[in-house]
């Protein structure tokens, strides 16, 4: 197999920028709406016209492509202030893109979290798993040496056995469960999914505390989703504007190939003789979308919140179970496993005292780093629903959730 390539949340999430394909999409967009811009603001192209000013083009055979009185050029000055309406339309497209960029960075950014941080649950159960593997086997041999001396019955070699062969089983699945964990974070770093990947970072446990109100507020301020919302809703206000400016006169301009001595100099302009309902309900129907939208702004705003106080929960139990583990359940499975090692070496706890203590503690151990990620997927969840960086979470103390919070 490949040597795995090591990847800090950082770089991760760094690579996710560069190749994932959402991120690359977001990006495309952007520059769709740049381009927009660009020719929304631009005026109206002038036109090259052939007998177009004069009407005075003779048709075949007669025809002269030699006379200049036959080529003309106009040119429409948007005095109804169509240029402004679209200009500003396309600009608010733009703003909105940029946002709806950032709503999929965030989205993206969440993804790797995820991905990252079950790899390295995954990894944490393997190392436990090599460890249970290690003390099956040092036992099965020392109940061997027991047996083969006349100290235990045959029946603990068996069990010792039958322990062993259950730890090859969870072993391997383990393995295999840490390769569908790279392959699901390459994926989420839009690479193939047997790309060489591992994290590089041990599972930590950082707690923080930060205020409810505090979090809504700055979800208020971040999320790009209520940003691109007010956008879309400014773009559809200046698209109210472009369809009323139809009723108002565009000025025109235009001379034929002789130009200014002898030529043909065209002033006009052009305006609706009457409206048959077209700009009307064209007019009307904008008005509805902007007003729909204003709505939409606050059904985001709703679901913000809610966001906000469904990770913020999720965040306090994940909070609560990792410390309820650290302070009881995982230290007396640790405890507890010790003593019955030491009674079963010394004649005073059987086998099954043993394997169930070791069983307990595993369990244990699981659960444990289970909650932990969790905890760090509820970070995730939370940034996510702030739309930044938890500030609190880049001055919290981290902890090593085993060696005693040594670092």
């Amino acid at each position: 197999m490949a040597h795995a390539s090591g990847l800090s949340l950082e770089q991760a999430v760094q690579a996710a920028m560069r190749d994932n394909s959402q991120m690359k999409a977001s990006r495309s967009l952007v520059e769709a709406a740049k381009a927009n811009l660009t020719g929304q603001r631009a005026p109206i192209n002038p036109m090259f016209t052939y007998g177009g000013l004069n009407n005075s083009v003779a048709p075949p055979p007669t025809l002269n492509v030699n006379n200049p009185s036959n080529y003309g050029f106009t040119f429409t000055v948007e005095t109804n202030g169509a240029n402004q309406w679209r200009t500003s339309q396309a600009a608010n497209q733009l703003r909105q893109a940029q946002s709806d960029a950032q709503t999929a960075f965030l989205n993206v950014r969440q993804g790797v979290t995820n991905a990252y941080v079950a790899l390295q649950i995954a990894n944490r159960q393997l190392g436990d798993e090599r460890e249970a593997y290690a003390d099956a086997r040092r036992i099965r041999d020392l109940t061997r040496k027991q047996f083969d001396s006349g100290a235990a019955p045959q029946t603990n070699a068996i069990r010792a056995d039958i322990s062993l062969t259950q730890e090859v089983g969870s072993l391997l699945n383990q393995i295999n469960a840490v390769k569908l964990a790279r392959a699901s974070l390459n994926i989420a770093l839009g690479r193939k999914p047997d790309e060489p990947v591992d994290a590089t970072e041990v599972l930590e446990y950082s707690p923080i505390h930060p205020e409810l109100q505090e979090l809504q507020d700055q979800a208020a301020a971040n999320r790009p989703e209520l940003k691109s919302a007010k956008y879309n809703r400014d773009a559809l206000k200046a698209n109210v504007g472009l369809q009323r400016s139809q009723y108002y006169p565009n000025l025109i301009v235009g001379t034929d190939l002789r130009l200014v001595r002898t030529g043909v100099f065209l002033v006009g302009f052009t305006m609706p003789l009457f409206d048959l309902g077209g700009i009307h309900g064209a007019v009307t129907q904008a008005k509805k979308n902007a007003e729909a939208q204003t709505a939409e702004i606050t059904l985001t705003q709703q679901q913000v919140r809610q966001d906000v106080q469904s990770a913020y929960e999720a965040l306090v139990v994940a909070r609560g179970t990792v410390e309820a583990f650290e302070g009881g359940m995982l230290p007396q499975a640790e405890s507890l496993e010790k003593k019955i090692e030491q009674g079963y070496v010394l004649g005073g706890n059987t086998i099954l005292d043993l394997l169930d203590a070791q069983s307990t503690l595993r369990a244990a151990r699981i659960a444990y780093y289970g909650a932990i990620g969790s905890y760090r997927q509820a970070l995730a969840q939370l940034e996510r629903a702030v739309g930044a960086p938890v500030n609190a979470l880049k001055t919290a103390p981290a902890v090593n959730p085993i060696e005693g919070g040594k670092r």
